[in-house]
């Protein structure tokens, strides 16, 4: 199968204005530490978000400037418990249908899972290819943050 996952170094939010971008969230939308925060500056409308009543293994959605959407994938109940592999799978089966409906092929997101949530880098990674690869219509770039 096709690596659909390309990484690069770089600052995601940097990342160009065609890739929508995607993160972990806990269900309670707190957004309180890691990668979350910057989401929640650059991003905000939480309100917006709640109100899509999302449950885990789902994901909330907002439209950005077109056409870029914001998705948060919600990987667990609350901010202080740790997602699963099956969980994020399901968020990222979720994210790549609104994908395919809206005509989205490009994604830039963070090692996600990776930081706060403790999953392994390599078991996700292969999890998005699994998930996104075999269409071959898809492009996820995998920004590594590294501070200078």
């Amino acid at each position: 199968m096709a690596s659909c996952v390309r990484e690069i170094e770089g600052d995601l939010f940097s990342a160009p204005k065609d890739h929508s971008l995607a993160h972990c969230v806990a269900a309670d939308l707190k957004m309180g530490a890691g990668i979350a925060v910057r989401f929640k500056q650059l991003y905000g409308k939480v309100d917006e978000l709640k109100a899509q009543n999302v449950n885990v293994g789902g994901v909330a959605v907002l439209a950005d400037a077109p056409p870029r959407y914001v998705y948060y994938l919600i990987t667990k109940k609350t901010y202080n418990l740790k997602p699963t592999y099956d969980d994020l799978t399901k968020s990222l089966q979720a994210m790549k249908e609104h994908m395919a409906k809206n005509g989205v092929g490009k994604l830039a997101i963070p090692r996600i899972g990776c930081g706060i949530d403790g999953l392994e880098w390599g078991k996700v990674k292969s999890i998005l290819n699994t998930v996104f690869g075999e269409d071959g219509l898809f492009e996820i770039v995998v920004y590594n943050y590294v501070p200078k």
